[in-house]
């Protein structure tokens, strides 16, 4: 029989895949004594840095084996062994006195010109990880207490952190702007962030919150700014609804353009000065009656 992947999956037939014939030689796996391990310094990145040195005492201090990988090095002609890709965790390895080798993937790349290209190509595939992913990691974890508290407000507020940046496959209830709510809940705690998430989903229940980004800001800053007690949430909810999101994202967009100001400083000034006019009339309506 013959198997292939479902078009219905969405991936693509085995047999319309072409591939391209294997390159190189599969590697020898071996440990390497730290010693014999060397860096050309002619094509890899300086460690003499402050972030890099920062990397280097971190990974050293809480060097964990289940977070080690292992080391592209290079058995060239002379049977010199050059790292290269791992230079961050030899350096900090040489600075504990509990390590004596490390586990490597050895290979004979023929020339110092091919161990450059290898540099190159292995920096070029790397995708470092998105705040969302790095999010549901610390939350999973279970060892974040910000990311635990952050994850109990958005599922008290029947929200879910959407699990790429592609909108149009999120379902409702669904956002994307974490590094605003941690930075949020850092800044003014879970009272007022839980409180913004809440009104948010109220307002646009039922919907992917695409433009949550832009006017959570202004939801937060509104609250703290005006010093909004929860009595006040249900007129706030009003003036949220009262825009669409999108008109919304262009109400925010207008306010930066015409001050030069920032973003997030723009929403609060849109959302501060719609609840400000809201909450007149109101007064005005209350006082008339």
């Amino acid at each position: 029989m013959n198997v292939r992947n479902s078009s219905r999956t969405g991936t693509t037939s085995n047999a319309r895949l072409k591939l391209n014939p294997i390159r190189g030689r599969r590697p020898t796996l071996m440990n390497c004594m730290i010693g014999e391990l060397k860096v050309d310094e002619t094509y890899q990145r300086s460690i003499n840095n402050g972030s890099s040195r920062s990397l280097i005492v971190k990974i050293a201090k809480e060097w964990d084996w289940s977070l080690f990988q292992l080391l592209i090095v290079s058995r060239r002609i002379d049977g010199a062994l050059y790292v290269v890709d791992g230079q961050h965790r030899l350096s900090a390895a040489r600075i504990r006195r509990d390590l004596y080798d490390l586990p490597c993937s050895i290979y004979d790349f023929g020339s110092v010109a091919e161990e450059a290209r290898a540099f190159g190509k292995l920096n070029q595939q790397r995708r470092p990880l998105g705040a969302l992913d790095l999010f549901r990691a610390a939350v999973s974890s279970g060892l974040d207490d910000d990311a635990l508290a952050i994850a109990h407000l958005l599922q008290r507020a029947g929200l879910s952190v959407a699990p790429h940046s592609n909108f149009t496959a999120w379902k409702p209830g669904m956002l994307s702007n974490i590094s605003y709510i941690k930075k949020a809940y850092k800044t003014h705690g879970g009272g007022i962030v839980g409180r913004a998430l809440r009104l948010i989903g109220r307002a646009y229940d039922g919907e992917v919150l695409r433009y949550a980004g832009t006017i959570f800001p202004g939801i937060v800053g509104t609250i703290a700014e005006l010093k909004l007690t929860t009595k006040d949430d249900d007129l706030l909810e009003v003036v949220i609804s009262g825009l669409s999101q999108a008109e919304w994202a262009e109400e925010i967009a207008h306010v930066v353009a015409t001050n030069a100001i920032h973003r997030n400083r723009a929403a609060v000034r849109a959302v501060t000065d719609c609840y400000a006019e809201s909450a007149a009339d109101h007064d005005d309506g209350a006082q008339a009656a």
